[in-house]
C-alpha cells in the first residue's frame, strides 16, 4: 500500500506543473530578444506574466538600454503600467548590438534582473514560431531555470515526506 501511494505521489508530481513557485517571466519584449532590427527603435519595453510592484515614488522597476560600446542610449526613468516596463531611447541614429538590462519586482514581492540583446541596422530575416521553437528544443534550450528546479525539487521532497508520514500514521 506505501508503495502504491509513494508511487502515485511522484507520478502526480512529474506531472503537475510546479510554475506557482516561479517569479516573474517576461512574455513579451519589443523589440524581441536576439532580433535584428534596421532601425533603433524608439522605445524598448518588456512584458511579464504577472503585474509588477510599484512602491510609492522608490525606483524598483528599471530597464537600462545601452549600445555596443556601453554607453547608455535609455532615459534614466521607466514606465510601469500594470505587467509592462518601458523605457525611451534618447539616442536612435545607432547601429551593432544593443543590450537591454531590466531589474523588476514581480508581482510575488521578488525582484528578478536579467539581461537580452538585439542587433540594429542588420536586415532582418523572417523566421516563424514554430521555426524557433524546434531550434530551441534541438539545441536543448529550456525556459525553466536552474532556481525553479531547485525550488521544484525542494517542493518535490517535501511532497514525499508528508506522504510517507501520512501513510506511517494511517498504517499503525
Amino acid at each position: 500500500m506505501i508503495k502504491k501511494i509513494a508511487a502515485l505521489s511522484c507520478v502526480l508530481l512529474l506531472t503537475c506543473s510546479l510554475s506557482a513557485f516561479a517569479h516573474g517571466e517576461i512574455t513579451q519584449s519589443t523589440p524581441a530578444a536576439d532580433s535584428n532590427v534596421l532601425s533603433a527603435p524608439k522605445e524598448v519595453s518588456i512584458e511579464f506574466d504577472g503585474k509588477l510592484q510599484t512602491i510609492g515614488n522608490a525606483v524598483v522597476n528599471l530597464i537600462t538600454v545601452t549600445d555596443n560600446q556601453g554607453q547608455v542610449i535609455s532615459s534614466p526613468t521607466s514606465v510601469v503600467e500594470g505587467n509592462k516596463i518601458s523605457t525611451k531611447l534618447q539616442l536612435t541614429d545607432i547601429t551593432g548590438l544593443v543590450s537591454v538590462h531590466y531589474r523588476i519586482v514581480s508581482e510575488d514581492g521578488h525582484p528578478v534582473e536579467g539581461d537580452y540583446s538585439f542587433t540594429v541596422g542588420q536586415t532582418p530575416v523572417a523566421t516563424s514560431a514554430n521555426g524557433e521553437e524546434a531550434a530551441e528544443a534541438e539545441a536543448g534550450i529550456s525556459e525553466e531555470s536552474g532556481s525553479n528546479l531547485l525550488v521544484n525539487g525542494v517542493g518535490l521532497l517535501i511532497l514525499i515526506g508528508i506522504v510517507f508520514v501520512i501513510v506511517r500514521r494511517i498504517k499503525k
